[in-house]
């Protein structure tokens, strides 16, 4: 049951880079023809796109960032997403903030590394799959609904994995896309063991409450109600309470919370994550 996540088709960098999926290059046309997800996110069209051919490697300019993933050092990192983030992306490993702020927490705090589990990771982000099937002490599986390579193509309302078989999932960026979340949520308690735990990760404004629109149907009507066309809700700070309802003990972590210094340093921005441990 159990592979690694391998022969992901995406675009590269021109130092080799994976190069991380960026919507902005098509948002317009993918809103002007209402686009199914399946359209917008298959791999083909993430190695299309003109960003990742015109990804340059980095060269040294101010105060050097340090990619956690990957172990590299840069001058520049790269811009990114629908507000083009400035040193977004690390151009070695196709790192984006959210990855580095993850990897940083299941290496030094959850000591990944030295810890012998079995690893559900949902929608699996390259740069972290990649370190996460060369540790030998991890049973690691990757499901994705779109990628038509992907060894577990499941959805995550319902997985096909037996009860309590799981020792971690990992899920970044995902939730906010799934309209049955309280679903998926569930799926991920019944599928971990006693003591388990998820990293969740969703896009979280924590100024405001939930907000969910299910008049919002069409691409440009979730553009408009949660700021991208693909999004089913905006997660606020009671999103932490959804992911208790479904059995986790929750704790909320925040990149904010690390010294100015680190999150130059890595490049990090604001983002949260929810530590849920199963009763």
């Amino acid at each position: 049951m159990f592979r690694s996540y391998g022969g992901i088709s995406a675009g590269r960098t021109e130092n080799g880079a994976v190069a991380p999926f960026d919507l902005a290059a098509r948002l317009d046309a993918l809103v002007a023809i209402d686009a199914p997800a399946a359209k917008a996110y298959r791999p083909a069209a993430a190695c299309a796109r003109p960003a990742a051919r015109g990804i340059r490697p980095a060269v040294f300019r101010g105060h050097p960032k340090h990619c956690p993933v990957c172990r590299r050092q840069s001058g520049h990192f790269l811009s990114f997403g629908l507000v083009r983030r400035r040193n977004a992306v690390c151009p070695g490993c196709g790192s984006l903030e959210r990855h580095r702020f993850l990897w940083l927490y299941l290496e030094k705090a959850l000591r990944l590394p030295g810890r012998r589990l079995s690893i559900l990771h949902v929608a699996p982000e390259t740069c972290i799959r990649e370190r996460l099937v060369a540790l030998p002490n991890l049973r690691y599986a990757g499901v994705d609904l779109y990628r038509p390579d992907a060894p577990l193509s499941m959805d995550v309302t319902r997985l096909a994995l037996p009860d309590a078989s799981i020792d971690l999932v990992i899920c970044s960026h995902v939730l906010e896309h799934v309209e049955r979340d309280r679903l998926a949520l569930g799926e991920f308690a019944r599928v971990l063991r006693p003591g388990g735990r998820a990293i969740i990760i969703v896009p979280l404004d924590p100024r405001r409450a939930t907000l969910e629109d299910a008049e919002a149907r069409t691409a440009a009507q979730r553009l408009a109600a949660f700021g991208h066309p693909y999004h089913v809700r905006i997660c606020g700070a009671d999103y932490g309470d959804r992911i208790a309802e479904a059995g986790f003990s929750v704790c909320r972590v925040d990149a904010g919370a690390l010294s100015g210094h680190r999150r130059r340093y890595f490049r990090l921005n604001k983002a949260s994550l929810f530590d849920s441990r199963r009763g």
